[in-house]
């Protein structure tokens, strides 16, 4: 295979990997809210109980990365995990809506919430173990289309609750999962990568195991870096990147719930309302990727942040007039194009920011830190206002996180660097390196 040939066909297979968790953690996010509901009355208690599959992950995830980095088997390095994270996963996943006690469902959640924290970076890190550098931003691009439609197909499939039953609705998700992994295996030959025969060639001739080393700095002394900086630019977008992450993480995880309370729909059509906003960013990520060039990735942020403000409150006052699906789907459709004008360019200002390119990998750290972080307070804290102002303030109470980030953001003075060619050639190419991690 020639150094610059870009398999498409097999990237998208790698692809189902990723696409088994998100299809699944999309009907897990629409429909255990509910079911919690059924329990628990306080949403900031709902919002800790979903919170702990983020809190998992922050802890899981890296760990298993690592471990998988240095594992050598006939499966390769990486498949391994997915052979059992996901079988593991579907059959923790198709328990969760049995009838059960309160400490019986969260034990299957956490079960569910541990299998799929043991293979998820796994599935992320196939696609740059299989593509060359040259060619990992199609790749990465094709792995994130992959999610998103499994995101787009998991809360879709919402809408059948009220035919097919909720238990029906999770074996079928377990089942996908599984078809998926037994594709994978057919079609992906891991030892195959010419990641992994570079490594077990340079192994060969070395005689022992190679073994990743971490060369960045820790967390703690990168933040002591970013807070001595004289321009607070870099310490300012982390703070509003936490804040959107906040408000978004609060109405997703509790949204199921305000369409039951608030909008009287069915368990169904409640768990529906995410994909009216996901199809729509599917749809104008790509071309909404041109806007920065014109106007600046720090004003295409601030318009995704007024967009989700403005449309949250229109949302909320619709809320109060329980208006029908079809009128409901008009604000939610301009949040998942606001979500593609914020969230695809944050990163990328955090990239801009970093001083030198072997930083790149310590100022990703950091992004994925808070916004991880946040993920795990949006719930607590947007459902906390949300006990003490009513279920019909759940869009507010959001709104006042979004607020925040765009006041944060006015005081963001960097992100637009224009480098030399030879700038831009040396930094592409550590961000490509750095998905190798």
């Amino acid at each position: 295979m020639s150094e610059s040939k870009f398999r498409v066909g097999q990237t998208f297979t790698i692809g189902l990997a990723f696409f088994s968790s998100e299809i699944a953690w999309a009907l897990y996010n629409a429909q255990v809210p509910l079911l919690l509901g059924n329990y628990v009355s306080s949403l900031f208690i709902i919002g800790l109980f979903m919170a702990l599959d983020n809190i998992l992950g922050i802890i899981i995830q890296p760990i298993m990365g690592s471990i998988s980095d240095n594992t050598r088997s006939k499966f390769g390095r990486r498949m391994p995990y997915l052979i059992v994270g996901i079988p593991l996963g579907a059959i923790f996943f198709s328990l969760i809506p049995t009838e059960n006690a309160l400490p019986v469902l969260l034990l299957y959640m956490f079960f569910f919430g541990l299998s799929m924290g043991f293979y998820r970076s796994q599935a992320v890190s196939m696609m740059p173990d299989f593509v060359k550098p040259a060619n990992r931003s199609k790749g990465n691009a094709i792995i994130n289309l992959m999610g998103g439609f499994g995101v787009a197909i998991g809360y879709g499939f919402s809408i059948f609750v009220d035919t097919i039953g909720l238990q029906t609705l999770f074996l079928i998700i377990s089942l996908i999962m599984v078809i998926a992994l037994l594709v994978l295996l057919w079609r992906i030959k891991e030892k195959e990568s010419y990641s992994y025969q570079m490594i077990l060639e340079l192994e060969g001739k070395e005689g022992e195991k190679v073994k990743t080393e971490k060369t960045t700095p820790g967390l703690i002394e990168s933040v002591k870096d970013i807070i001595g900086e004289k321009d607070k630019s870099t310490l300012l977008i982390l703070f509003a990147i936490f804040c959107w992450f906040i408000g978004y993480q609060g109405i997703v995880a509790l949204i199921s719930i305000y369409g039951v309370q608030v909008l009287g729909y069915s368990s169904g059509l409640a768990g529906f309302l995410p994909f009216l906003v996901t199809v729509p960013l599917l749809i104008s990520i790509y071309p909404l990727s041109y806007l920065p060039a014109k106007i600046g990735r720090r004003n295409t942020i601030k318009i995704g942040v007024v967009l989700w403000t403005v449309m949250l409150i229109i949302g909320f006052f619709f809320g109060l007039m329980q208006v029908p699906l079809y009128i409901m789907a008009i604000p939610l459709a301009f949040l998942g194009i606001g979500w593609a004008m914020i969230n695809t360019n944050s990163i990328v200002i955090v990239w801009e920011l970093a001083p030198t390119e072997k930083k790149i990998g310590t100022y990703t750290g950091l992004y994925y830190f808070f916004s991880y972080f946040a993920a795990i307070l949006g719930p607590m804290f947007v459902g906390g206002l949300t006990d003490l102002f009513g279920i019909a303030s759940l869009l507010l109470n959001g709104a006042i996180f979004f607020i925040l980030a765009f006041v944060i953001m006015l005081f963001v003075k960097r992100g637009e660097v224009e480098l030399t060619e030879e700038e831009k050639l040396s930094r592409q190419k550590a961000i490509q390196e750095l998905s190798k991690e």
